[in-house]
């Protein structure tokens, strides 16, 4: 079984966690279709807070993973402690919109609209 994922941060192409997804499959960038905010504590990592509405339109990657994959990134995210994985809908670049996993942060600090971020 395969699942669709969206990374934003440290899982994209270039950053230092992306070869936990070596055995994924890259379907091209994309962004959250609702506005999020993503907020990067002295700007080492993002993490979503779960308030759709509010925020920016995210921009990142869209992988299609096996569950062996998503199981390592969940470990990786240490969900449920720090992170929890939700499905939430982003547009490709082709104006396709997919239903997606995303990692969102479990206990966000209070919510400062000026320090969301659309990119990391």
């Amino acid at each position: 079984m395969h699942y669709k994922l969206f990374v934003y941060g440290t899982l994209k192409q270039g950053y230092c966690n992306h070869h936990y997804l070596q055995n994924a499959i890259f379907l091209g960038n994309a962004t959250t279709l609702h506005p999020y905010p993503m907020i990067a504590p002295k700007k080492i990592y993002p993490y979503l807070i779960d308030m759709p509405g509010k925020g920016k339109r995210v921009q990142g990657e869209l992988y299609e993973v096996d569950l062996r994959t998503l199981k390592q990134v969940d470990r990786l995210e240490e969900v449920p402690r720090y992170y929890f994985r939700a499905k939430i809908e982003v547009k490709d670049e082709q104006g396709t919109v997919h239903e997606a996993y995303t990692y969102f942060v479990t206990n966000p600090p209070p919510f400062l609209q000026k320090h969301c971020l659309e990119k990391f």
